[in-house]
């Protein structure tokens, strides 16, 4: 759908959701520490957040605050184990580059790395706004997507070089990094900030997409259809609470074993060729996409 065409509601929503996610962001790097639950005052804080970011209408529902705390707090528990599970920093330096299985397969080489301290607004503004005396360790997060493609090359089949053998490759890309700290404690509460607002960005995004199509393609223009659509904050804050119930299907993580050898193609455990062994951990958003994510310590 191109700009002109969006409605004026999608892109009312959308307006909400941008003012308010820096509210939501601040509100977050405090209550979503490690090991914290949020009291009740700072629950109804995020509850509200939460609101600016999603639609700001749902005030209209009577106890809608009430009826998301429950939802919002599931959310925020889920959001708390999804990141535990994402293993402790690994150093940047050339030293792992050489070293390291897993930063041998995403990065080539040390210039790649260090561009990407730079090439990026928000990691670029930390590094201008804190020197190296100040901050000599960069902790952030860092995403990247993985493409798999099968062709045909060149391998060993026992004792036999084999043409046209039937391949896997894997391709790692669109390397991001994500909340830079000062230390490690700092980088939990920013990564549980990044988590849960993306999470409430895809929601509203899909719910803003599905009130586009009701707005400009709907199926029952009669006015009880329009009671009973997206527009209704009742029936937006009940789809809402529907999304929240199961966690799940909004943010999960997994983790998966791989064996690449120089090339990216990928290798089985009896092949006695040059290779990198590491484990990766996968986030999985609700659109289904998915980010590799990595906590890393860059020694400036």
């Amino acid at each position: 759908m191109t700009e002109n065409k969006r409605t004026p509601e999608a892109a009312s929503l959308r307006t909400f959701f941008n003012e308010q996610m820096r509210h939501l962001h601040d509100l977050l790097e405090h209550v979503l520490a490690a090991d914290s639950e949020p009291v009740a005052d700072e629950e109804l804080q995020v509850v509200e957040a939460f609101v600016d970011a999603a639609n700001k209408k749902l005030r209209v529902v009577q106890g809608y605050a009430e009826k998301l705390r429950s939802h919002v707090c599931l959310l925020h528990r889920h959001v708390l184990d999804v990141a535990a599970q994402i293993p402790p920093p690994i150093e940047l330096t050339p030293t792992t580059l050489q070293a390291e299985p897993l930063i041998n397969a995403l990065f080539v080489e040390r210039r790649d790395i260090d561009q990407l301290f730079h090439a990026h607004g928000e990691v670029k503004a930390y590094v201008r706004q804190h020197n190296g005396f100040q901050v000599p360790v960069i902790y952030a997060l860092l995403t990247a997507s993985k493409t798999e493609k099968s062709i045909l090359g060149v391998g060993m089949l026992g004792d036999l070089l084999v043409r046209d053998l039937p391949q896997q490759t894997i391709n790692f890309h669109s390397h991001q990094l994500h909340a830079p700290s000062a230390d490690s404690d700092e980088l939990v509460a920013g990564i549980n900030s990044f988590l849960f607002q993306r999470v409430v960005m895809l929601i509203q995004q899909g719910l803003a997409a599905r009130m586009a199509v009701e707005t400009n393609w709907p199926s029952d223009k009669t006015y009880q259809a329009r009671v009973n659509s997206l527009a209704n904050p009742e029936i937006y804050l009940h789809e809402l609470m529907t999304q929240l119930e199961n966690p799940e299907q909004l943010l999960r993580i997994e983790k998966s074993h791989l064996l690449l050898n120089k090339l990216g193609i990928k290798s089985n455990p009896h092949d006695d060729q040059c290779r990198n062994e590491f484990d990766i951990h996968e986030i999985i958003w609700s659109d289904q996409s998915r980010h590799i994510v990595l906590k890393i310590a860059y020694l400036r």
